[in-house]
């Protein structure tokens, strides 16, 4: 299991899923081991971004939908979950009463945030939930929606959170794409993350 980075729930049942059908194919138990040390997700997913303190700033912009957010939220105890953007007709029903136990406060961003707003009122209506409006354009050099968004989480860290960027949605409402969003995230998180939070 410690040959497999990140060692969370989800990448640790792919991982066995993938050595399981190599095997069944004659692959070796050493080339699978081999692999598995050399494989390492793409950028935005689950990608720590700092650890500061006892927090971990994580990037998982490519949690565009609610179940590869569940499976983000669901791989941390303590979470300060960002998220929003297009929903894209998606329930975010299951998603929020499943994970609702490891969500410590919500910072909702983009055009559908009122969905993950509505969920969290139905199933976890004592979750502290900021919305944030901040001035942007779309592929412009501004950065103040993701600084905004790191400002508001900086707010409710302690020793042992996650601050976890695992919108559940699209991005194009607010950004090129999901990379840019994470892109921004990052740069938010490195700008405005000391080490003595």
């Amino acid at each position: 299991i410690n040959d497999i980075v990140p060692t969370l729930p989800h990448s640790v049942s792919n991982a066995l899923a993938a050595a399981g059908l190599a095997r069944s194919v004659g692959v070796s138990y050493l080339d699978i081991q081999g692999a598995l040390i050399d494989f390492h997700p793409g950028r935005h997913r689950i990608e720590t971004i700092k650890s500061a303190q006892g927090v971990s700033w994580i990037d998982d912009s490519k949690a565009t939908n609610p179940h590869a957010a569940a499976a983000s939220i669901l791989s941390h105890l303590s979470v300060i979950w960002i998220a929003g953007g297009l929903a894209k007709g998606a329930d975010m029903n299951a998603l929020v009463e499943r994970a609702k136990d490891r969500i410590k406060a919500v910072i909702l961003i983009g055009a559908d945030r009122d969905l993950i707003e509505a969920a969290l009122l139905k199933y976890a209506p004592h979750t502290p939930c900021i919305k944030i409006d901040a001035d942007y354009i779309k592929g412009g050099e501004s950065n103040a929606l993701m600084e905004s968004v790191v400002t508001a989480a900086k707010g409710f860290v302690a020793s042992g959170d996650t601050v976890l960027l695992a919108p559940a949605c699209a991005s194009m409402d607010q950004f090129i794409s999901y990379a840019d969003r994470g892109d921004r995230f990052a740069a938010a998180v490195k700008k405005l993350v000391n080490d003595d939070i």
